[in-house]
């Protein structure tokens, strides 16, 4: 069973993406920051997602070079072929995942 603080935790996360964004009402934006105020676990939680966002932004802003693009490019098509010639057994097992060991 899920406690009344646990609730409010993720009835609040489900509204954090809009609320970094800027999407809510000044009421729910109220409600949002106060909560985020009390509690460090959801506030930590609001600082990681801004980072990934402000991250995405740069990220988006960068271009990369020719030549990586390229690369890249024709590291994926190798994988791919390599994909569509594995044995039908392999093929059906779908993508190869790393073990926890290997990671």
């Amino acid at each position: 069973m899920t406690s009344p603080a646990r609730q409010r935790c993720l009835r609040l996360r489900e509204r954090l993406s809009s609320y970094i964004d800027g999407d809510l009402s000044p009421s729910e934006r109220r409600l949002v920051a106060a909560h985020l105020r009390r509690c460090p676990c959801c506030r930590t939680m609001a600082d990681g997602l801004r980072h990934t966002v402000d991250l995405c932004h740069k990220a988006g802003t960068a271009s990369l070079p020719a030549d990586v693009k390229r690369r890249a490019r024709a590291r994926i098509t190798s994988l791919l072929a390599e994909e569509a010639s594995a044995t039908p057994a392999r093929a059906a097992a779908g993508p190869r995942r790393k073990t926890k060991a290997a990671r």
